[in-house]
């Protein structure tokens, strides 16, 4: 893992890059397993990438103890960091919590890890699909 890029970034640039990653990770799982339209599956991919769904998500892995010490420092310091923006549809507090995911996520991403991020995404996409509800697995096979 290169230490070095990790700590360059703050915890709000690697949730920037987080966020591109899960969302990306989040449309190719639904591309492929699915046949539906683009339009099912853009409401499916919001459904899953969006604040209150990815704070469901962080809580589950927070209780679980499934972040390393590395990565829970991460998510603390990106809960904790003043944002710039608003959530539109979100609670303050599941914004926040989105926040964290999002950073761990770029975390990893930039450090390197390979084998951790895709677990990462497996569970964060699971866990998401869960939280998401029928609405998302309806017309997609998790």
């Amino acid at each position: 893992m290169d230490k070095n890029r990790t700590d360059r970034l703050t915890p709000v640039s690697l949730a920037f890059i987080g966020d591109a990653v899960h969302t990306l990770f989040v449309r190719e799982r639904l591309a492929e397993k699915s046949d539906c339209v683009v339009g099912t599956l853009h409401t499916a991919a919001s459904r899953l990438v969006n604040a209150k769904t990815q704070a469901a998500v962080y809580d589950r892995l927070d209780a679980d103890g499934y972040f390393t010490e590395e990565e829970a420092d991460v998510a603390r310091r990106a809960k904790n960091a003043h944002l710039h923006s608003r959530a539109k549809t979100a609670s303050p507090t599941d914004y926040h919590k989105a926040t964290a995911l999002e950073a761990v996520i770029g975390y990893v991403h930039i450090a390197g890890g390979s084998d951790r991020e895709h677990r990462l995404l497996e569970m964060c996409y699971e866990l998401g699909c869960a939280a998401a509800g029928p609405v998302v697995r309806q017309n997609i096979k998790t």
